[in-house]
């Protein structure tokens, strides 16, 4: 049965950022009647925390009085203030993460504990007084103002959370925010005698005071110790999720999170699918389209990755001019964001690595929040979540009934991404738009391998007989990761460095929505270049879809291939890599780097050639030589055996003796 609390908890979590198609369907405009955005701006959202007396006096009242038809109305009325409070009380809960996040060791910690653990057990009570309301006397009128068969039905079937439930809701938060702190450690290690953190071994190796092999091997160290801790706390929040899952009859909570967390509409076994043609077709386009980067690469370029240290209020006019010209839909939630400044996006060394985007429901807008790091990879990350963004303005909804649909959501950011690539030019910069569109393409293809990767492993790792370990964990992600090209350095059967993806923590089973949702993306990218405005046409028709909608069945609906099917996928990566090399090709650097290979190649096969005729004269002559040796050898051994010697005499004459005696 469907269960709200699962539903909620995504909307609250925390999560970041071919064969063009012939038919498409039209973009039909947004549904904006009901729509509110609050004149609000961020700086203004104060928060205050939750005071849960006047909800817990609500659901009272509402108990007390639906026993009596005649109080149909009342029963109404409360039931919209429940709305309403959830909607206030996701929204503070909303604030204290962006507060939580900009420092994951501060103040807000504690509080944010709090807040979860109220979270779980108000929602509980909501639903369950809302479901008894709707099998009361005032049952009717109840259903006639919710005007919503499927609605009433969700509330119908919610069962009630028990209370080892609650507990495992707690103990899961509290494990989150452990892992969050150990993340933010600065570990130390003892190697050959000597004490090493990331800052000194940082130092040392660029005053080459340590070679590269010692420099991987501090560094594998590092790994291992953040793991340790990590890790442990990873084994822990799976058993304390599976024993969730066993409690609401499911097998493990892979398939829980599958069918009720994210709401998709394909199995873990279609998952499987995905998994063995991601390592057939998409590992090997990653490898080339990786190829061509380096060919791209020059030494003037390569300050792509830190050149972008900007203030978030820097970065969104530097975004805003090529946004518009995607959509004028885009254009307003953009103007609205800039506006009211529903963004934190600033540098900070407190921040958690982390970037999303959130709803503010109270104020009827999205936030996004993003922890920079100076590089290209800043604008990527707000361009990602400005695709999120756009879908929240214009889709806006009631906390208690959203549902979220992960593989849905990441089109619209893995897309905008995409369609972006046209103004790459100026956004990054003259002689920087060819070399970011690779980079680009590579994420995209990295994010299908990464998502299957990571889901493999959570699958695995979830329906594993009996209580699983920190070390079966590294060992299994490191099997994995092998399968679909990942190499490492060190020498044991364990990988370490899969605990830095927050989302296996904070939002298990996620990350395959980026596998899905980047595959459909591309498709769309790949029909802009055949037809631009067809494509983002395509684009924004699939923005009009709220998050509540299936992934497979709107695929089908908007006419797009469907990304499970081996052929398509095949024609996705073959299209990705032949316009990866269109642009390799037409990089003068690139050029230079493949003419200078052709005629080191040319150079080279002369020298083999040259190599191996000297070899074939040196062995002719070598065999000439060795003949004229044998035959003055053979006719030096004809000569000494026809000479008249007394030993030889004497041993050819007992020969013939025994000869004859035989």
């Amino acid at each position: 049965m469907k269960r709200f609390i699962a539903a909620l908890i995504a909307v609250l979590v925390v999560f970041t950022s071919i064969t063009p198609s012939l038919a498409y369907a039209k973009f039909k405009g947004y549904d904006e009647d009901n729509q509110v955005h609050s004149e609000v701006a961020y700086e203004d959202m104060i928060f205050k925390g939750y005071d849960d007396h006047f909800l817990r006096d609500t659901l009272e009242s509402m108990e007390t009085k639906m026993a009596d038809p005649k109080n149909g109305d009342d029963i109404i009325m409360y039931y919209e203030i429940i709305i309403d409070e959830i909607d206030i009380f996701a929204t503070q809960y909303a604030l204290c993460n962006i507060e939580y996040y900009k420092d994951v060791t501060g103040e807000y910690a504690d509080t944010r504990l709090e807040l979860s653990s109220m979270w779980s057990e108000l929602v509980d009570a909501s639903i369950i007084a809302i479901r008894e309301a709707l099998k009361s006397p005032c049952g009717d009128a109840l259903k006639a103002h919710i005007d919503d068969e499927e609605l009433v039905e969700d509330f119908l079937d919610y069962e009630d959370m028990t209370e080892r439930e609650l507990e495992l809701s707690v103990l899961c938060n509290e494990l989150v925010q452990e892992y969050n702190s150990a993340m933010q450690e600065n570990y130390t290690v003892t190697v050959d005698g000597k004490e090493w953190d990331e800052e000194s071994v940082e130092a040392a190796a660029a005053n080459e005071e340590i070679d590269r092999a010692a420099y991987t091997a501090i560094y594998v160290e590092l790994k291992k110790a953040r793991n340790k801790v990590t890790s442990e706390i990873y084994a822990r929040l799976v058993n304390a999720k599976n024993e969730s899952a066993r409690i609401n009859d499911y097998e493990n909570y892979a398939i829980m999170a599958y069918e009720d967390l994210y709401n998709r509409d394909y199995t873990t076994e279609d998952a499987k699918k995905l998994y063995s043609y991601t390592k057939k077709y998409v590992v090997p386009a990653l490898n080339k389209v990786y190829q061509n980067i380096m060919l791209t690469l020059t030494e003037e370029t390569q300050d792509v990755f830190y050149r972008y240290m900007m203030t978030d209020e820097e970065l969104v006019d530097l975004v805003e001019p090529y946004i518009k010209k995607v959509d004028s839909h885009l254009g307003e939630a953009f103007d609205y964001l800039k506006k009211y400044h529903t963004y934190e996006m600033d540098h900070s060394a407190t921040k958690a690595p982390v970037g999303y985007t959130t709803s503010l429901y109270k104020y009827g807008c999205p936030f996004i929040f993003n922890a920079p790091d100076g590089s290209y990879y800043d604008l990527e990350t707000f361009i990602h979540e400005f695709g999120h963004y756009n879908n929240g303005f214009h889709n806006d909804g009631r906390c208690l009934f959203d549902t979220t649909n992960m593989d849905v959501a990441e089109i619209h950011s893995q897309g905008l991404e995409l369609l972006m690539m046209e103004y790459f030019d100026g956004v990054y910069g003259e002689g920087y738009g060819d070399l970011v569109r690779e980079i680009v393409l590579y994420n995209m293809l990295s994010s299908v391998v990464e998502g299957c990767t990571y889901d493999e492993f959570q699958n695995e790792v979830y329906s594993y007989p009996g209580e699983i370990t920190a070390q079966e964990c590294n060992r299994i992600f490191r099997r994995i990761s092998e399968e679909y090209g990942k190499a490492y350095s060190n020498q044991s059967d364990e990988a370490y460095d899969w605990v830095t993806v927050s989302h296996t923590f904070e939002s298990p089973l996620y990350y395959i929505s980026y596998a899905t949702s980047a595959l459909a993306a591309l498709d769309i990218f790949m029909m802009a270049q055949e037809d631009r405005d067809d494509a983002i046409e395509q684009y924004m028709n699939l923005t009009t879809y709220g998050l509540d909608t299936k992934f497979c069945e709107l695929l089908e609906t908007v006419e797009l291939p469907d990304i499970f099917d081996e052929e398509v996928l095949k024609g996705i990566c073959d299209s990705v890599v032949d316009y990866s090399t269109s642009l390799m090709q037409q990089n003068p650097n690139a050029q230079k780097l493949i003419d200078f290979g052709r005629k080191i190649i040319i150079g080279a096969v002369v020298i083999l050639v040259a190599i191996i005729a000297l070899v074939i004269i040196l062995i002719v002559v070598h065999m000439k030589k060795k003949k004229k040796k044998a035959a003055a050898l053979a006719e030096t051994e004809n000569m000494t055996f026809n000479a008249p010697t007394d030993t030889m005499g004497s041993e050819r004459a007992d020969g013939e003796e025994d000869g004859n005696s035989n």
